[in-house]
C-alpha cells in the first residue's frame, strides 16, 4: 500500500509548515509539491522521506505517479 505525501505528513502529525521549515523551503513550496508530487526533486523527495520516516518509494513512487504510469507501458504520450 502507498500513499500520498499529504497523508504521511499527516500520520505523523506534522503541519506543512513544520515539513517547510525542516526541508528548509517557503510554506506555499512545500504547498505545491504535495499537490504535485511527481514534480518533486529527487533531492527533496528524499529530504521529505527523512523527514516524514518514510520510505521514498512507498511516497513518491505510487499507482498514482508519472513515474509508475510511463514504466508500466501506460503513457499517453
Amino acid at each position: 500500500m502507498n500513499i500520498t505525501l499529504k497523508q504521511a505528513r499527516l500520520l505523523k502529525g506534522l503541519t506543512q509548515k513544520e515539513v517547510a521549515s525542516k526541508l528548509g523551503v517557503h510554506v506555499h513550496t512545500y504547498s505545491k509539491m504535495e499537490k504535485c508530487p511527481d514534480d518533486v526533486t529527487v533531492g527533496d523527495a528524499k529530504k521529505i522521506s527523512e523527514i516524514l520516516e518514510f520510505s521514498y518509494d512507498f511516497i513518491f513512487f505510487n499507482a498514482n505517479s508519472t513515474f509508475s504510469r510511463i514504466n508500466n507501458g501506460n503513457s499517453t504520450s
